[in-house]
């Protein structure tokens, strides 16, 4: 058993901490946090708290954890959100403690130097370009054809993906607002060959010392991309199921060839006509629904098995499966603000429904900066029979109410 931490760093944006988490670091350790001025109101009560501009700007965020060593020292980094998991490399790898460090944690986060590694391996993966920047995009397409997926190398959420369909999309993308948020990422582009997409997977596992403890497969109701804002989630995938053990195995290929020893990890899987293809992975907690699903599911809690490892402890991946299917369900969201919508009450009584959080009220004033896990309800159902699945979700989406006033009159009323 390693000793007590003295002084634990959490790097974080975007994703919440558990609360009951971030308690109980508390009570056994100094906590302090870096993380971006936007989010500095959920952590009240830290021992300190250091603001940057980006977690990408690792100059910044380095000079922030020097902030926090010269007064409590640091012993271990916590880095639950996407854009922290390279931080949190950088700064184990910096002070040289115990962790997963830089080079790995940029194998599960950088989606250029992830594909080298998997392709060198092995591993399916779609072909890929990586370029500077969004004005050499065009130049791409001699190579890759058309269509084409343009993305930040970091970054998840689905958040500043484009499919261009052609060189006029391509040489389009340099000047169009809505690629706005990709010209500004701060990182080189990565342009990948389009793929039909049969059904997408993923596969959330906990590792300890090399060896995948636990791994559970899921199936997404329709592939992610262009689904921003529409009735998503997942559900579980039988153990005995012939595609579950197909996407494990892929799993603890891929989880070895990044050469992670310990941590949590959400791998992307697509099914095409051509076999399976790895899309992505990272050593984070996935977000949606997706670790209260598997805690239903199975009874493993990700976020505490992430936090173990994270301080270096035996991660608890002991199973106890419920007879039952899980699933969660993301309902519509749309920008502007919102004039009706179905309230937990209700949506409490509808069938197989376990749970609902709320993400939205009446009132609010929803931004057009979304990502693949925003939205106004997120239900948790229980299955009898998967087949069920396609007719459970036409009966709450028919039974789901949501009114908004375009983002203009929303900006005028606030």
């Amino acid at each position: 058993m390693p000793p007590p931490p003295r002084s634990i760093i959490l790097v974080n944006a975007t994703k919440v901490y558990p609360p009951r988490l971030l308690t109980a670091l508390s009570s056994e350790a100094t906590v302090s946090v870096i993380t971006l001025p936007e989010y500095a109101g959920r952590y009240p009560d830290v021992a300190r708290l250091e603001l940057v501009s980006s977690l990408y700007d690792f100059g910044g965020v380095t000079r922030a954890a020097m902030e926090v060593a010269r007064e409590h020292g640091v012993d271990h980094v916590i880095g639950p959100a996407e854009m922290s998991v390279p931080a949190a490399g950088l700064l184990r790898s910096y002070f040289g403690i115990p962790g997963t460090g830089f080079e790995t944690a940029l194998s599960f986060s950088n989606k250029h130097l992830m594909k080298q590694r998997l392709r060198a391996a092995g591993l399916p993966v779609t072909d890929w370009v990586s370029v500077p920047s969004v004005e050499r995009v065009p130049g791409t397409l001699s190579e890759l054809g058309a269509p084409v997926v343009v993305k930040p190398v970091f970054g998840g959420g689905g958040q500043h993906t484009f499919v261009l369909k052609s060189a006029a999309d391509a040489a389009a993308l340099a000047t169009s607002p809505h690629a706005a948020g990709l010209r500004e990422a701060g990182c080189p582009v990565i342009v990948e060959r389009f793929v039909e997409i049969i059904n997408e997977y993923h596969c959330d596992g906990v590792v300890h010392d090399g060896e995948v403890r636990f791994a559970a497969v899921s199936r997404y109701f329709a592939p992610l991309l262009g689904q921003i804002g529409s009735v998503s989630g997942s559900h579980i995938v039988a153990a005995a199921d012939p595609v579950s053990g197909h996407v494990t195995d892929l799993h603890r290929s891929t989880v070895a060839a990044l050469g992670l020893r310990s941590g949590v990890t959400h791998m992307e899987l697509f099914e095409t006509s051509c076999g399976f293809l790895v899309g992505e992975i990272t050593c984070r907690p996935a977000g949606g629904g997706v670790p209260e699903v598997v805690l239903r599911q199975y009874g493993v809690d990700l976020w505490q098995a992430f936090t173990d490892t994270s301080l270096g402890r035996t991660p608890s991946a002991a199973t106890d499966p419920a007879t039952s299917t899980f699933a969660w369900v993301d309902m519509p969201i749309r920008p502007g603000r919102v004039a009706e919508l179905s309230s937990a009450e209700e949506l409490a009584t509808l069938p197989g429904v376990v749970e609902v959080e709320m993400h939205a009220a009446v009132g609010d004033v929803i931004g057009t900066h979304m990502h693949t896990s925003t939205t106004t309800a997120r239900l948790y159902v229980s299955l009898d029979d998967v087949a069920d699945l396609d007719q459970r979700l036409g009966d709450l989406s028919a039974a789901f109410r949501l009114e908004v006033e375009p983002m203009r009159a929303a900006v005028a009323h606030a």
